[in-house]
């Protein structure tokens, strides 16, 4: 069997099951319009899905991907969540081993010219983190780096939401491989509203009526 046949066989099989598993009743309420809370930024990296925060986020989060999760090439999708869906939460998501931004630190000129043009937004971001130091480091610092800094886009695009408390702008960070040491796959939340500084964060007003143990978990 060729590989194409097999992948579009598990996809149609796949919808199947969903179909079977879903009636009228899930689907009624979704028919004329659609009600989110979280407008999520997300890399498209196949390893990173909206299910890290529900089992089924259908309707629940307005979904923007691109690689290395920037505001600038999805803007108008974002607008559209912020303005038009008014969602309450702006979530910028990067994770820790991101293809774009490894990319982004190494010479990519020989790549395909639309990837190139994408990944050119990164510089900025990037421009920051220093490079005499292991590329591991590296890397990660600059994971951190492009989520502050996307943040601090959307807190410019979207100023007048956030100070009328319409809109609270998230950066977070997605750990595949535990490197905070938090677990394998924790969402680890580093900016509020642009403002990254550890302790103020983890005791601001949107998180007060967290759990201790979760704060520990979900901050560093």
């Amino acid at each position: 069997m060729e590989i194409q046949e097999k992948i579009l066989k598990n996809l149609i099989k796949g919808n199947n099951e969903w179909v079977n598993s879903h009636d009228r009743s899930y689907f009624q309420p979704l028919i004329d319009c659609q009600h989110p809370e979280i407008t999520l930024v997300s890399c498209s990296d196949a390893r990173v899905h909206s299910t890290i925060f529900f089992s089924d986020p259908t309707d629940r989060i307005f979904l923007v991907t691109n690689i290395g999760n920037q505001i600038a090439p999805s803007q108008g999708s974002v607008d559209f969540g912020v303005y038009v869906l008014k969602t309450p939460l702006l979530v910028i998501l990067g994770h820790t081993g991101c293809g774009a931004i490894k990319a982004a630190l190494n010479d990519y000129s020989d790549i395909p010219i639309n990837v190139k043009n994408t990944l050119d937004h990164l510089h900025l971001p990037l421009s920051k983190v220093e490079k005499n130091t292991p590329f591991e480091k590296a890397w990660l610092e600059g994971v951190e780096k492009n989520v502050d800094y996307q943040v601090s886009e959307a807190v410019k695009i979207y100023n007048s939401f956030v100070k009328q408390k319409k809109l609270l702008i998230i950066g977070a960070v997605y750990d595949l491989a535990n490197t905070y040491g938090k677990g394998h796959g924790r969402v680890i939340i580093r900016n509020i509203n642009g403002d990254n500084d550890k302790s103020r964060i983890k005791t601001h007003s949107t998180v007060k009526s967290l759990p201790e143990n979760l704060k520990d978990k979900a901050f560093l």
